[in-house]
């Protein structure tokens, strides 16, 4: 499965700090806003994932939706860019 809306999502937080802490402040609301005009194109199940996640850092909520893809990819890992952002984070999902 592709996971681009994910990655996208990921890659602004990481590059953006103002989306970055609107996204772990209030996921829902960051999600629909988009970032600089452009909306991410999730699935029904990514949306609940990333507005279901509590997390204090960025490296936090990336580990928690790489778990996700994880379990739930028939592939079993992510694409590109978000792979490196939960690298160290050795942590069991």
């Amino acid at each position: 499965m592709n996971h681009k809306g994910l990655n996208q999502l990921l890659c602004a937080a990481t590059v953006n700090s103002r989306f970055r802490e609107a996204l772990l402040r209030a996921p829902a609301q960051a999600i629909a806003t988009g970032y600089l005009g452009q909306a991410f194109s999730l699935t029904s199940e990514e949306r609940i994932l990333l507005t279901g996640i509590q997390a204090q850092r960025l490296e936090e909520y990336a580990a928690k939706v790489y778990c996700w893809i994880s379990t739930n990819d028939d592939r079993g890992r992510l694409q590109t860019v978000v792979a490196p952002v939960t690298a160290e984070l050795p942590q069991p999902c």
